[in-house]
């Protein structure tokens, strides 16, 4: 609990500059802020309750495990993946759900130290405006899980058209293909890729006395045990 309460302090007080940012670029409109803001409120009201929660239990323990610490970026994040390009010069993500939605709703994927502050802004101003739960919700229902499957559409096939049944390796399957999207021909080392992230979010979730099959009730877990500190 300590450490808790001192990772929400280091948090907020990491965040504040990006905070500072997000409010001047809403008052004075910098890079069309408030226009691409309402564009991402626009797609949150309209996917309102359209996801189970198992689906967005799992997407925030995968993606974006401090989520409910912080508002809208993630400073931890962001200098655990500087120090990976700076030690093993790899490059690792670092973006909240938030960020992602941001990037979905808005098809900018540039890489540029701009698209990156202007995505930061609005995300920020999103998540003072919407709850976690329907931003995740939101992103679920436009995301890329690869060919042929984007958006609720494509969860609902893959899923039999039943989401609020679906089992939990459907589920962890699915949100590991936000990282690794199905190619056009599936291969066996994309196969092998999401087969190891889905044994990563089960180790890490440790849902281990949950049943093999069937839907899940993450209510009964603890909110998936906070997560168990599950890395992006």
């Amino acid at each position: 609990m300590a450490t808790q309460s001192v990772l929400t302090i280091v948090t907020g007080t990491l965040q504040f500059p990006f905070i500072a940012v997000s409010r001047i670029a809403e008052r004075f409109n910098l890079w069309n802020v408030r226009t691409e803001v309402d564009r991402c409120l626009r797609v949150i009201d309209s996917f309102d309750r359209a996801i189970p929660s198992a689906f967005t239990a799992v997407l925030v323990a995968a993606e974006d495990h401090r989520s409910e610490i912080h508002a809208g970026v993630d400073p931890i994040a962001m200098i655990r993946a500087l120090f990976v390009r700076i030690r093993w010069n790899r490059i690792e993500g670092a973006s909240t759900i938030e960020q992602q939605l941001v990037r979905t709703v808005l098809g900018c994927y540039e890489r540029s130290i701009q698209r990156k502050l202007r995505e930061q802004a609005i995300a920020i101003a999103v998540s003072r405006q919407r709850n976690k739960r329907q931003i995740a919700i939101a992103y679920l229902s436009i995301a890329f899980y690869g060919s042929g499957c984007t958006g609720i559409a494509g969860l609902n096939r893959r899923c039999g058209g039943d989401l609020q049944n679906a089992d939990r390796h459907t589920i962890l399957e699915m949100i590991a293909r936000l990282k690794y999207p199905e190619p056009v021909i599936p291969t066996s080392l994309w196969r092998q890729k999401i087969n190891q992230r889905v044994r990563y979010f089960e180790e890490r979730m440790s849902i281990d006395n949950m049943p093999p099959s069937g839907p899940i009730d993450w209510r009964t877990v603890g909110r998936v045990r906070a997560a168990t500190r599950l890395g992006n």
